[in-house]
Parts: C-alpha cells; structure tokens; sequence
C-alpha cells in the first residue's frame, strides 16, 4: 500500500510539473507570434501604401486639334498636386519626346517645340507648345501618363490648309502684272515728252525732205 501511495504521489507530482510548463511557455508563445504579426503588417502598411483613388485623375485632359498651317497648336494635361508626377510625351514629325512634370525635365528639343510645367489653382500642368506648325505635323499625337494610373489620355493634331497661301501667290502675281504694267505706261510718257528721243527719232526723215525740196527748185 506504501509502495502504491508512494507511487501516485510521484505520478501527481510530475502533472502537475507538466501544468506548470505549459502555464509558462504557452502564453509567451502566443504573444511573440502575435507581436510578430503585428509587425508584419505594420511593415506592410508603411512600404506599401495603397494610393488614393481620389487623386488618380485627370483634371485637364488633352484634346484634339485641328490648325491651319503656320499657326501655332496647344497641348495641356493636367493632375491633382496631391499626385503631382506625370509624363506627357508627343510623338511627331520632329521627334518623339517626353515632359516629366513636375520637375520639368525634358530631353533636347527642336527651336519649333516648346515644353515646360506649371503648378496653378491645385493641379500640376504639362503644356506642349508647336510654335508654328507645318504639313509635316499633320498627325502629331500626344499621351499622358499620371503616375501610379494606369489610364491615359491621348489626343491627335490635325493640319489644314486655310487656301491663304494660294491668296498670297494670287495677290502677288497680279500686282507683279500691274506694276509691269505701270512701268512701261510712264516709259512711253517720258520718252514723249523727251525731245532728244523725238529728234532721234526724227532726224533721219527731214534730211530726206530737205534734199527732195533742194531738188525741186533747182530742176
């Protein structure tokens, strides 16, 4: 009976060692895997915040154009200054070049095109400006890109002639036949009026009047 007695003793002894471990090593577990978790998504949220709907937008979106040759043509794209990056590129007859705005960076660019960025009323602004245009940009297309939207807008130049290149030509060559005109009309009246022309003229033919009346008489 001792023996049994001494037994149960040893065998709750050691539950209750064993409840005792778990009471110590179990919660401890628990909370450093929730700290880690914790930590995780607050990694998370810190490196990769997700982006406000609000301002992914455009708030002046380029339009189509139609000019006449010579004039110049316009191209803005506009974006909240809450996400002020974007890129606006332009593709035609002079090259295939891009606006980075804010910051204003643009790569060399012909004397005939001009770029630049503009911060006003709350929005960021990219503006491409052809200063003069020619047939050549006749489908000039530009797009823009807001960063981290992955829409974008895009518009297309259109090149007209206005007929006032064929006014000119007109205009030029009639005033090139009536000045011609002119010209030769004041020529007749000064040689007219010139006496010394009209002797030239006329010196020939009283000679020949002369001798003929000279013959006469003496016959």
């Amino acid at each position: 009976m001792e023996k049994r007695k001494e037994g149960a003793r040893r065998a709750s002894h050691i539950w209750l060692l064993l409840l005792a471990l778990l009471q110590i090593y179990t919660p401890s577990s628990v909370v450093s895997q929730s700290t880690t978790n914790s930590t995780l998504n607050t990694t998370d949220a810190t490196t990769t915040p997700a982006p406000n709907p609000a301002v992914l937008t455009y708030r002046t979106r380029p339009a189509n154009m139609k000019v006449a040759v010579g004039e110049p043509a316009v191209f803005c794209c506009g974006v909240p200054d809450a996400s002020p990056s974007l890129k606006f590129t332009l593709y035609g007859g002079h090259g295939n070049y891009t606006l980075t705005c804010p910051d204003g960076h643009v790569e060399d660019i012909p004397e005939a095109l001009y770029g630049n960025c503009e911060m006003k009323k709350g929005e960021s602004l990219a503006v491409w400006t052809i200063k003069g245009t020619s047939y050549s940009d006749n489908g000039t297309r530009v797009e823009c890109q807001q960063s981290n939207n992955p829409e974008k807008r895009s518009a297309v130049l259109h090149v007209y002639d206005s007929g006032i290149n064929y006014a000119i030509l007109i205009g030029c060559v009639i005033g090139g036949f009536f000045g011609t005109l002119l010209v030769v009309a004041l020529a007749f009246v000064t040689l007219q009026r010139s006496d010394t022309v009209q002797r030239c003229f006329r010196g020939g033919g009283g000679e020949t009047d002369d001798d003929q009346t000279t013959i006469v008489t003496k016959g």
